[in-house]
């Protein structure tokens, strides 16, 4: 029995001394909890949102998706805004300043992630309902002279040649006569070994004369078109929007393009769908083919040869037909908002007024 209580006690004075009731050791000490205020607390997130906030800023810089959390202490931007909101934001801001819109809604913020994907153009003619083409485009072959036209102009220059040389013969004094004549004899010889050398170039002259005959109201609707969808498609992409000016009536806007070798890929998409979205632009307006992307493709071609990632011939045609794709879907695709934004070019609004257009499309 003594034996028994003797065992009992040395139990009873171990568990008392630190000794769980598996026989774990707590060492003897007391634990101790260690007690933050509100303030520590709320100080704490902030200094996180701030960092967050810096790190996403850094990252669009150089073009690319924040990868930090979306989570955020700060309340969410608004969804949209209305144009009168919009306006009230944009009459703070210096419009040409990076970053400065990236407090509206839809700046930066297409309808759907930029990821390019093979696409060829029937892939892009059966996804636009047969709208955008390679030969609506200007990029799918056809030319915009046909040989018919080259010879229609051969046969013309042939015809006034041969008239102005036979007529300098007769109404003009021998030597002058004789002059005039030879070398209006050697104008279709010209115009034809032109044609066999450098046939672009007399493309050129044919095309000038044909866009001279143009309307000025209808060349004024294209250009409108082209830069509205340049303005749309740059706005919701997220380029730095570097001028607006408006010139005999016809609206222009300029981006800040990436420079140099190591251009992110995923600037490259940005730009390939905003170079675009001009001759995109103009077949969304009703006109039957596109006629002023021929410098948009130039600058879009200076950008893919910077970027880091090699791009093959094949593989710039499929970002460029994808641009062309993504940027139909933007035009399209927001109730309202290009021909809302055409009527504001056509009415002279600024620049401030054409963005709170977009911001408030539909409401």
């Amino acid at each position: 029995l003594i034996m028994k209580l003797t065992i009992i006690a040395s139990v009873y004075i171990a568990c008392c001394n630190g000794f769980n009731s598996f026989g774990i050791h707590r060492g003897g000490r007391k634990l101790t909890r260690l007690s933050m205020g509100n303030d520590d607390v709320e100080a704490l997130l902030e200094a996180a949102a701030k960092l967050r906030a810096e790190s996403e800023q850094a990252e669009r810089a150089l073009g690319k998706t924040p990868s930090t959390s979306t989570t955020s202490t700060t309340p969410p931007p608004p969804a949209s805004l209305t144009y009168s909101e919009a306006l009230n934001r944009l009459s703070t801001l210096d419009l040409t300043s990076p970053g400065a819109l990236s407090v509206l809604p839809s700046y930066n913020n297409p309808p759907t992630p930029l990821t390019p994907f093979p696409t060829n153009l029937k892939t892009l003619e059966s996804r636009t309902s047969g709208a955008v083409t390679g030969d609506t485009l200007g990029v799918g072959g056809g030319d915009d002279v046909s040989l018919d036209d080259f010879k229609y102009a051969t046969i013309a220059v042939t015809v006034v040649s041969t008239i102005l040389a036979i007529a300098s013969g007769f109404a003009l004094p021998n030597n002058t006569g004789a002059t005039l004549t030879y070398l209006f004899a050697v104008v279709p010889i010209l115009w034809i070994g032109v044609g066999s050398s450098a046939p672009g170039i007399l493309a050129g002259l044919i095309e000038t004369v044909r866009s001279s005959e143009e309307d000025a109201k209808v060349k004024r609707g294209r250009v409108i078109s082209h830069e509205a969808a340049h303005l749309i498609c740059g706005y919701v992409c997220g380029l730095n929007i570097v001028k607006y000016e408006v010139e005999d009536g016809e609206p222009r806007v300029e981006f800040g393009l990436p420079v140099g070798r190591d251009i992110p890929f995923d600037t490259v998409s940005k730009v390939a769908v905003v170079a675009m979205a001009g001759s995109v632009g103009e077949i969304a307006g009703g006109y039957e083919k596109a006629k002023g992307g021929e410098n948009d493709l130039l600058l879009l071609q200076d950008v893919m040869s910077g970027c880091e990632e090699f791009l093959g011939a094949a593989r710039q045609q499929d970002l460029t037909r994808w641009g062309a794709l993504t940027s139909w879907n933007i035009v399209k695709g927001k109730k309202g908002v290009f021909d809302d934004v055409r009527k504001g070019m056509e009415e002279g609004k600024d620049l401030k007024e054409l963005i709170a257009t977009i911001e408030g499309a539909g409401k």
